[in-house]
This record gives structure tokens, sequence and C-alpha cells, in this order.
């Protein structure tokens, strides 16, 4: 009887339309001889509910701990991710081990995620202590872009100081190491950057680069920067995707086409990587609200490879310079260009 139709009684019910008007949805099931006591109240629709909670709930912690970890993994993100591997090689897809049960299922973060994220917090503080405040804030003297990158490579080891104080890096073969640093440090340098400038973008960086290659890739650069001022607030998630695109394998553009198939234990890799994922969703998804949290995720993912469309231009402009040979060792090693 509290039911009403908000037309003439008569709206076409099928399994397009079926809930768009209860009343019709009810009147056709009555027409077809349904009976009435098979109708569940509220609370026999709440019992429901909760005894499909408390079955889901007692599957879950009967699955392993990576298992469990990727319920709580926004299916949105693993399907970027999924399409973005399948394009570039189509035999190393991995499938997901679960397909997600409820979106944002566990807002909280364990006991363990949290000694976790505090020791990365700790082991960055730790591993870039050697960069003061008075190398961040000085002026740029440098004439040339490679004598630039000389005095910088204090910044690249800094970062390459804290990835050997992460344990699953630490167990990968030296080959493997060197290779994901190669690959990627170049990448994803600017978060480092960003963090150590405490999100504030050296003044004289705009006038240099401008020089060096050229007004618009400042402007990109620079634009792109701005994108994670909203996590200035929370640092550690930059230090989270830091690690995250440490063990990037088939995401980086490299100039070496075979460089993707001379890792020595792709699998694993793709395992750390997979686990630190999780770590900075459950992280996000702890801190924002779900839109909030699939929003910062998309913004980390896309922005990160943009950078890495800029600095693929950066290298190009490298190898160009007549004088490309005097850059150190190790930012020789990292333009690849030994």
């Amino acid at each position: 009887s509290k039911l009403q139709c908000r037309f003439s009684g008569s709206c076409i019910i099928d399994i397009y339309t079926r809930r768009q008007c209860t009343y019709c949805r009810l009147k056709k099931c009555f027409d077809i001889k349904m009976r009435k006591d098979w109708i569940r109240t509220d609370e026999e629709k709440q019992i429901r509910q909760f005894i499909k909670l408390t079955k889901e709930q007692k599957n879950i912690n009967n699955l392993s701990n990576d298992q469990q970890s990727l319920i709580n993994f926004p299916i949105i993100v693993r399907k970027k991710k999924r399409k973005i591997i399948k394009s570039i090689n189509q035999e190393l897809v991995i499938k997901p081990i679960l397909t997600q049960i409820f979106f944002g299922f566990n807002r909280n973060l364990s006991n363990n995620d949290q000694i976790l994220l505090n020791n990365i917090t700790n082991a960055y503080q730790l591993r870039t202590n050697d960069i003061d405040d008075f190398y961040l804030n000085r002026s740029i003297s440098s004439t040339s872009i490679i004598k630039f990158f000389n005095e910088e490579s204090i910044m690249h080891e800094s970062l390459i100081y804290f990835y050997k104080s992460i344990p699953e890096f630490k167990q990968l073969d030296i080959h493997d190491q060197v290779l994901l640093i190669k690959s990627n440090l170049i990448k994803i340098i600017h978060l480092h950057y960003i963090l150590q400038e405490k999100f504030q973008e050296n003044p004289y960086i705009s006038l240099y680069m401008s020089k060096w290659i050229n007004k618009e890739f400042h402007y990109q650069m620079s634009r792109t920067r701005r994108y994670f001022d909203r996590f200035i607030e929370h640092p550690l998630i930059l230090k989270l995707a830091l690690i995250v695109f440490l063990f990037n394998i088939n995401l980086s553009i490299s100039y070496n086409n075979h460089q993707f198939n001379d890792y020595n234990n792709k699998m694993n890799i793709y395992k750390i990587q997979e686990f630190y994922i999780i770590l900075l969703w459950r992280y996000l998804n702890y801190l924002f609200k779900e839109q909030e949290a699939i929003k910062s995720m998309e913004i980390i993912i896309t922005k990160i490879l943009h950078f890495q469309n800029l600095m693929n231009i950066m290298e190009e402009n490298i190898r160009q310079e007549v004088d490309c040979n005097t850059l150190n060792q190790l930012m020789q090693s990292l333009f690849q260009l030994t």
C-alpha cells in the first residue's frame, strides 16, 4: 500500500527497466502468481546481508596474505595497469589472483602496514641527510646542462642509497638491481626533488631549462610537478610512489629494446611492485574518501608517465651534446650512455 507508480501504473518491466518502478515490478510478479510471503522484509534483508558479509569475511581470513591484500586493491587501477602491460608485451600480463569483492573493503591500516610505513619514512630521512639546505637553495651556476647534471648527481646518489635500504630490493641479484636503477631512476627523480625541496620549485631552474632545451619543455615539467602539490600534507605518498615505480619493468620506455627481457627474475620484481602498489592503495584509502583515493592514484600514474616522456626528451638532448662524455660515471649510466 505504501508503493505507488509515478505514472499510470502500467510501466513496461523488463531486464533493463525493472529497477525503475518497484510498484509495477511487484504488480507483474503478482500477475504471474508469485506468493506475497516470498517478499523479504527490511529485517530479513539486513539478516541476509549480514550472513553474506560473514561468509565472505570468513573466506577472506582463509586466504594467504597476498590474496587478502588483492581484495583491497581497486579493480579500476588493476585494469589500467593490465592494459598498459598488455599493450607492451602480451605474454607477460599477470592475471589477478582474485577479483574485488568490496571496493575499499578495509579503510584501516594494519599494524604491519603502519610499521612498514614508519620504516619507509625513517629510511628515506636517514638516507637523504647528506642533502643540506645550502645545496637545495643554491643558485644554479652551471653553464651547460652536462655540468648541471654532474653537480646534481648528489640527488641521484641519495635516492639510490634509499633504494638500497629496501629489503626486497636488496634481495634481488645485483644485475636486476642495476638494471632497475638504470631504467627507472631518471624517470622518477622528480618526486625526490619535490620531497627534498619541500614542494617548492627552484626559481633558477626555469631560466636554465628554457635555455638548455626550450620554454615549452620547462612549462610541461613545471606543470606536471604542480599536480603533486595536492600531496603536500602527505609526503609519504611520494615516497611510496618512488618505491612502486622503481620496480617498473615494462612501463618505462627504454632505448634498449631488449632490456625488457634482460631481467633475471621478472616475476619476483612484479610481485614486489604489486606488494607496494597495494600498500600505496591502502594508504590512499586510509587518508582519503573513495573517489579522492582513485583520483590520487590516477594522478600519480599518469603524471609519472608524463615525467617519463619529458625525460626521454631530456635524454635525447643529452646525447646530442658534444661533451656528453664528460658526464660523471653515475650520470652516464643513468642516461644509458654506457
